[in-house]
């Protein structure tokens, strides 16, 4: 009974320091909210607005960096001290799960959410990122079009961005946005071609930054960048013809060591058990769980190594 009573008494006091946190959190972003209020009741320029877009959206930690990066990949357009609050509450949930479950199984849950929820936005992203890469030569020969008729580059990505479909059109009307608030097109490619790990707009970010340096038509620019996407296209598909029985006979072999598994523990739950009390089958069966995960990492990175050959 005493246990019980730690337990809540724990638990309730990481969820007061949960609500602390949150509390703190919404008291700092309206804070900055009525700053830039203020600064716009001013009379901020526009080269002010991009300053104080770029402080909302810079994240100098490198892990919330990392997965304010994996989220927006995925199209959400989540505000960073959003997700920042999520790690927090993520964090304080894990001592709760290890002293609930035991610290094994604690950890061997903590880490299933973790990978679930990883390939879940991963896949996600590699999924939108192969759809905007399709609708990009399109894209790039409306803007060439509108380039033709003698606007600048700024004008031109706008106006074809209100004619693109999702997902491309949200990424380039939130360029546009950028743009009018007074950010360079150039930089706000960079930016982008960074956190959707897009080679294309890295292309034509430096495409801008010679334009706007030295000059040169960028129509031709775009011309040969639609071209080699095209052609990149032919060879991914003919790549991915070429391996699709290695890419499946990977995955049957990251697999079936799995399933074998999870059939002897419905046949008999006692094997592992035994082996488990053992030091000796301890060391064996975290030995196989780690060349398993290792086995599966080089796989998938095989298989993405792949994948990103066609992009």
């Amino acid at each position: 009974m005493s246990q019980i009573a730690a337990i809540l008494v724990f638990a309730l006091a990481l969820l007061t320091m949960v609500v602390a946190m949150l509390l703190w959190t919404r008291a700092r972003t309206r804070e900055r909210q009525e700053e830039v209020l203020l600064r716009l009741r001013a009379g901020a320029d526009a080269a002010g607005l991009a300053g104080i877009g770029g402080e909302v959206q810079r994240v100098e930690n490198p892990l919330l960096r990392w997965v304010c990066h994996l989220v927006w990949r995925t199209g959400a357009d989540t505000d960073p001290g959003m997700i920042a609050r999520w790690l927090i509450a993520f964090v304080l949930l894990v001592p709760v799960a290890i002293v609930l479950m035991g610290w094994l199984a604690g950890l061997v849950a903590i880490l299933i959410v973790l990978t679930i929820t990883w390939a879940v936005l991963a896949r996600q992203a590699a999924r939108r990122r192969a759809q905007i890469i399709d609708q990009l030569p399109d894209f790039l020969e409306s803007v060439s079009r509108v380039l033709s008729a003698g606007n600048s580059l700024e004008e031109s990505l706008i106006a074809s961005a209100q004619e693109a479909h999702d997902p491309l059109r949200g990424l380039f009307v939130s360029v546009g946005r950028q743009i009018r608030l007074g950010a360079s097109v150039d930089a706000v490619l960079a930016e982008m071609a960074e956190i959707h790990r897009l080679r294309d707009l890295q292309v034509m970010a430096m495409a801008a930054t010679i334009n706007r340096r030295y000059g040169g038509s960028l129509r031709d620019i775009f011309r040969s960048l639609v071209q080699a996407i095209r052609s990149r296209d032919m060879a991914a598909r003919e790549l991915r013809a070429l391996t699709a029985e290695t890419r499946f006979s990977a995955v049957v072999l990251a697999v079936i060591p799995v399933g074998l598994m999870l059939y002897i523990l419905a046949r008999n739950p006692e094997y592992y058990s035994d082996m488990w009390a053992d030091s000796g089958g301890r060391m064996m069966l975290i030995g196989s769980a780690l060349m398993q995960v290792a086995g599966v990492v080089v796989i998938w990175r095989m298989i993405a190594g792949v994948q990103d050959g066609e992009a």
